[in-house]
């Protein structure tokens, strides 16, 4: 385990080969796809006949879907696996939480994405692939050891300040990698790490199932009431962005979407566990959850909802709503 550590410290990623059962991965899979095709049909018909410039929800041909808290995807405890846990709790320096459980899908025709970073923050990133991936379907393009200040700098947790500009006149000085990945396969990637998406230029989506995990300075966060009130204004932001095709409307709902959830640290108070998958998860997914809205009331003590929190989520919701109002007026 020492080694894969290493890696990723060095590297700014480690793929775990042939890791995972295949006969799990293509359950995992069966019920993606069921989700997935309910996902196009839900976003297809919130334009209202208006889609203009929207291909996908996430660049372009590309896709990006939380995954539903009833399903196998969460209750099999995938992204709690031991392998991967003991790499998360080495490399954050404080407790962390699975803040975003999602998927990444490169549909036919999605081109190169911009170089970049996700962030200039430390967080990590797991993908679990649901089918092979290479150069041809649009395996991930990194480069090593970008998410560190020089190629030779100790690895630390520390928030780097690059530019775009930056990101990319150091990208053209290096050779990227493409991760080819396949089915039983697992990849954690520092979320610094410079990287791009590749074209899909086969006849099938590639999907991958993700999770980002964000580190935590405190068991703290807004009450479920106050986050309620947010997802109600992101739901209205949707509900008027959406049929206007807007790309700059829509982008703000979205935006504004992910920020109550990374407020909350779970995108679960939106899709709350049941007690019937909760009590299959393991300790070290519960770990993972733990912020997460619960039916099993005594999961939600875990963490303290404090007035602080609360009022810091009011804020920005009340900038939101303001912001939003002047954007529709444009």
């Amino acid at each position: 385990m020492k080694s894969s550590i290493d890696h990723f410290k060095k590297e700014g990623y480690y793929h775990g080969q042939s890791h995972f059962n295949k006969t799990l991965i293509s359950e995992l899979h069966s019920e993606f796809n069921l989700h997935f095709e309910d996902k196009i049909k839900r976003f297809n018909e919130r334009f209202k006949g208006n889609r203009t410039n929207y291909g996908a929800n996430h660049d372009i041909n590309r896709w990006n879907m939380l995954l539903p808290s009833e399903s196998l995807l969460v209750s099999s405890g995938f992204y709690a696996d031991q392998a991967i846990m003991e790499v998360l709790k080495e490399v954050f320096n404080t407790d962390f939480s699975l803040v975003f459980f999602s998927s990444d899908i490169a549909a036919p025709g999605s081109k190169f994405q911009q170089i970049h970073q996700d962030g200039n923050d430390f967080a990590v990133a797991l993908n679990i692939p649901l089918i092979d991936s290479d150069e041809i379907n649009g395996a991930t393009q990194i480069y090593p050891k970008t998410h560190l200040i020089t190629e030779n700098s100790v690895f630390t947790n520390d928030t780097n300040e690059f530019s775009d500009e930056e990101i990319i006149e150091r990208a053209a000085q290096l050779t990227p990698y493409t991760l080819n990945v396949s089915i039983g396969d697992f990849t954690l990637r520092d979320l610094r790490l410079i990287h791009r998406g590749t074209p899909n230029n086969s006849d099938a989506i590639r999907p991958y199932l993700s999770a980002i995990f964000l580190p935590v300075e405190k068991e703290e966060a807004p009450t479920f009431e106050t986050i309620e009130k947010g997802l109600e204004v992101f739901n209205q932001f949707k509900l008027e962005a959406f049929p206007t095709g807007r790309v700059d409307l829509i982008d703000y709902a979205n935006t504004f979407g992910r920020l109550i959830m990374g407020m909350s640290c779970s995108d679960r108070v939106q899709r709350p566990i049941s007690k019937k998958i909760s009590d299959q998860l393991s300790e070290d997914a519960l770990y993972c959850f733990r912020f997460a809205k619960f039916e099993d009331s005594s999961l939600n003590n875990k963490i303290i909802r404090t007035q602080e929190s609360s009022q810091a989520l009011e804020n920005e919701i009340a900038i939101a709503i303001s912001e939003f109002e002047a954007l529709k007026n444009l």
